[in-house]
């Protein structure tokens, strides 16, 4: 049984329900309503979610206002909520309308969606809320007012730490979340509280800063024996760590934490190492090194407690592992301070591949004149393909380098790479480059694609002709880097005697739409190999000829070929195009539905619109997400 187009069964089946939901943009007002309340009824969580998707593009405001006020219904009131929550800008306006409701319970709900938006236009409607005569509504507001981090509201909030526990723990987070020193005295009066307490260490360690890092070792050291160490030592260690410099010595602090590096706890002796590292040099430092570098497993990132410890720098260059990586990473930090002596020795030596970034990133920022040799001889130690990540670096020590070009020990491809990095003329280099072997000079360009200047100057269009096999890769990485359009007429040739993917690829990315009906030539055979980017390349160039070919293809049989045709015909449709994309947003595809959604949003026709409020309820949140932000716009 069916009433103005809406089935009426409670146990509709999931296939009724998704044409329902496809069906919404064409149906009447009354009947859009009475689907969208059945649909949020639906156990599936996937139905419910399209559902609320499209009720929030589609309903009024009116019919929102009404399932706020159901009070009977709690699915509808719920819904009328996660509903405002999806709708962001729109939301927040009727949100803030409904802060004035006589209604307690509505009053509620729109601070619970203002929560939820984060938006900060709402921290002076929320000061004036707590002072409603509620305490729900209050506690909600007080919450809310956190989330926002204005320390503005800091002083409507601190009346709040002598009131009902309701209030005084939502005010304590609050000021956590609000991370305002100005919060510290109030808050470390609660520290003694036997429940507000914890609470309140908590929102200090938010806070940060020396004044809270005080009031918690003060706190610590005072009642250690009945606080929770784990707990209060974790909170210390991450207000150290998050300190300027290491702070003043705290009687006592130093040799409580000495004695916790033999607690039979990895945590605690790990925290232990941690806050005795923030604090400064001693004699437990390579001790406490070591349970760091056991604990942590992502060498790549340089501890917290690491961050100001320029005094390490050479000690740890000089070990291995974990703690070889941190000092390169310290080394990064305080390139001044660095031992030249020790970071040279290091490049005698073959870094691990996760220490290779950070050694990278400590020499960029390190200048000396007693590093261009050790510099010079790793570069020709490392494998050709790793070569180019060290340019950069030449070029920074260009200087110092110049002066052992005239090694014996280099080959000749490499004196004129490195010539071109130290910047040598780029004609003196072209003659050069066209002097060497056959062999050297292919290698020598591989490494040079980045030097466009130079690169530009050589003898192309006659070297593809002579060796195309050789130099048509090089070419074609160099063509696509600069825009060298010049090549392209060279690679549609090339492309006519032999299909290779690189070329394909250089084509598409040069634009070169004389190509076309060479690549649909390659579309049309039979699962050919190449057609992943020969698609790709389509869209890429686009044009009457290229969209009419990704058309065909958007019909196919195939699912990857449709795919990809839809995605490649997004990238260069025109209004003209649309049409598919509206017949394609219940494809079973997301990837597809995605597509549509880009392309309806930007032509805004009536009927686009309609079509992304259908995308707007998509089970996938991106499709749904790409399509509200569409109709938002």
């Amino acid at each position: 049984m069916t009433m103005n187009g809406v089935p009426q069964s409670l146990d509709t089946s999931w296939e009724e329900c998704i044409a329902l939901l496809d069906s919404l943009p064409s149906l009447s007002v009354e009947a859009r309503v009475a689907a969208l309340e059945k649909l949020i009824r639906n156990p599936s969580p996937g139905i419910r979610s399209r559902a609320l998707r499209m009720g929030a593009a589609v309903l009024p405001d009116e019919q929102l206002k009404s399932y706020l006020r159901s009070e009977a219904d709690d699915v509808l009131r719920n819904a009328g909520v996660e509903m405002l929550k999806m709708r962001g800008n729109r939301g927040f306006s009727l949100a803030l309308q409904l802060l004035k409701d006589d209604d307690s319970d509505i009053v509620l709900q729109a601070v619970v969606v203002l929560t939820a938006l984060r938006d900060p236009r709402a921290l002076e409607p929320l000061r004036g809320v707590l002072h409603h005569q509620d305490p729900n509504v209050v506690q909600e507001a007080i919450v809310a007012i956190g989330q926002l981090g204005d320390a503005r509201a800091i002083p409507d909030l601190l009346g709040f730490l002598e009131a009902d526990p309701w209030l005084q723990m939502a005010a304590v987070q609050a000021l956590g979340n609000l991370r305002s020193p100005v919060a510290v005295p109030h808050l470390k009066r609660l520290l003694t509280d036997l429940m507000a307490g914890p609470l309140a260490a908590e929102a200090l360690a938010r806070i940060g800063g020396q004044s809270a890092f005080l009031a918690l070792v003060h706190h610590w050291l005072r009642f250690r024996n009945e606080l929770d160490t784990e707990t209060v030592l974790g909170l210390l260690a991450h207000v150290l760590e998050g300190l300027p410099r290491a702070p003043k010595e705290v009687p006592d602090f130093r040799a409580a934490l000495l004695d916790l590096l033999e607690d039979d706890r990895e945590t605690i002796r790990v925290t232990a190492a941690r806050c005795l590292l923030t604090l400064g040099a001693s004699a437990e430092d390579r001790k406490a090194l070591v349970l760091v570098a056991d604990f942590h497993q992502e060498a790549s990132v340089l501890p917290a407690c690491l961050h100001h410890r320029s005094d390490l720098i050479g000690y740890l260059i000089a070990q291995t592992g974990s703690q070889r990586t941190w000092g390169f990473l310290l080394a990064a930090r305080f390139p001044d301070e660095t031992p030249i002596p020790t970071l040279a020795d290091a490049l005698a030596s073959t870094p691990l591949p996760d220490q290779f970034g950070p050694l990278l990133r400590a020499l960029e920022k390190i200048r000396h004149p007693d590093l261009a040799e050790p510099l010079l001889g790793f570069y020709l130690r490392q494998p050709e393909e790793q070569r180019p990540l060290l340019h950069p670096l030449l070029r920074i020590h260009r200087a110092s380098l110049a002066a052992h070009l005239e090694d014996a020990g280099l080959e000749d491809a490499t004196r004129v790479v490195l010539k071109a990095l130290l910047g040598v003329p780029e004609n003196e280099l072209v003659a050069e480059i066209t002097a060497l072997p056959h062999e050297e000079r292919v290698r020598a360009m591989a490494e040079l694609v980045g030097q466009d200047r130079l690169m530009r100057l050589l003898p192309w269009d006659a070297w593809l002709r002579e060796a195309p096999e050789s130099y048509g890769p090089v070419a074609a990485e160099f063509a696509s880097k600069v825009g060298l359009r010049e090549l392209a007429a060279s690679f549609r040739q090339l492309l006519e005697k032999r299909p290779e993917p690189y070329l394909i690829r250089t084509l598409g990315e040069l634009g070169d739409r004389k190509s076309v009906k060479l690549l649909i030539g390659l579309l049309e055979e039979t699962s050919s190999p190449l057609e992943p980017i020969v698609i790709e390349s389509l869209g890429r160039i686009g044009g009457p000829q290229a969209r009419q070919a990704l058309r065909g293809a958007t019909r196919s049989h195939r699912a990857q070929r449709q795919r990809m045709a839809f995605r490649a015909l997004a990238r260069c449709a025109t209004e003209e195009d649309d049409a598919i994309f509206r017949d394609a947003i219940s494809n079973q595809d997301w990837y597809i539905r995605l597509s549509c959604a880009e392309v309806l949003g930007r032509f805004s026709r009536p009927e686009n619109l309609a079509a992304l409020a259908q995308l707007a309820a998509d089970p996938v949140p991106i499709v749904a997400q790409r399509a509200l932000s569409f109709l938002e716009s």
